[in-house]
C-alpha cells in the first residue's frame, strides 16, 4: 500500500536525505557530477540544507511502500509568477523505478497544487537528460525555456504544464 507523508522539518530528516542522495546519485553518476562540480545537486544534499529548504517555502512529501520510504517530491509556490508552482526533487530509489511511483508522486503533487489554486506547474531539469525530458513530455509538459547558469555544469531546460 502506498502512503504519502508530509515531511516535518523538525523531525529526523536522515531517511529523506538518504532517499534524495540515492535517487539523485544515479543521475550524478551518469552525468559525471561530483560534490565539487555540482554541489547543489540532491545527490549531495545534507540534513542542514534540506531543513533550511523545508523552512523556507518547500513542501516535501514522501511515498512509502509497506513502510519503506521509496521516493519523494517537493512543491514550491513561485514568487515570480502568480499561479505557478514548481515541482522539485522528484525522486524514486533505483530498485523501485519503473513501477509507477514517479507518476504517483506527480499525480499527488498536481492534486495538491490544484487545491492551492495553481494555473501552471513548472519543472527544471538537465537539458541533455533525454529520458527524463520524454517522461515529462508524456505527462503534458512542454519546453518553455533554457538557461546556462554559471554555477551548474549543464544547460537547464525549463518545462511547463498548464493546469485545467
Amino acid at each position: 500500500m502506498n502512503n504519502f507523508t508530509h515531511v516535518d522539518p523538525n523531525k529526523d530528516l536522515s531517511d529523506v536525505m538518504n532517499t534524495l542522495n540515492v535517487s539523485h546519485g544515479t543521475v550524478a553518476k551518469d552525468f559525471g557530477f561530483t560534490k565539487e562540480t555540482n554541489p547543489t545537486n540532491n545527490a549531495f544534499i545534507d540534513v542542514n540544507t534540506l531543513k533550511f529548504q523545508l523552512n523556507n517555502g518547500i513542501d516535501l512529501y514522501t511515498i512509502s511502500n509497506n513502510d519503506k520510504l521509496v521516493g519523494c517530491i517537493a512543491i514550491e509556490r513561485s514568487s515570480r509568477e502568480a499561479g505557478t508552482f514548481y515541482i522539485e526533487k522528484v525522486s524514486v530509489i533505483p530498485e523501485f523505478r519503473n513501477q509507477g511511483y514517479g507518476l504517483k508522486l506527480m499525480d499527488f503533487a498536481t492534486s495538491k497544487i490544484k487545491i492551492l489554486g495553481a494555473k501552471a506547474i513548472s519543472v527544471s531539469l538537465i537539458d541533455s537528460n533525454i529520458k527524463l525530458k520524454k517522461w515529462y513530455l508524456a505527462q503534458g509538459f512542454i519546453e518553455s525555456g533554457f538557461k546556462d547558469f554559471e554555477h551548474l555544469p549543464f544547460r537547464v531546460c525549463f518545462m511547463r504544464k498548464e493546469i485545467k
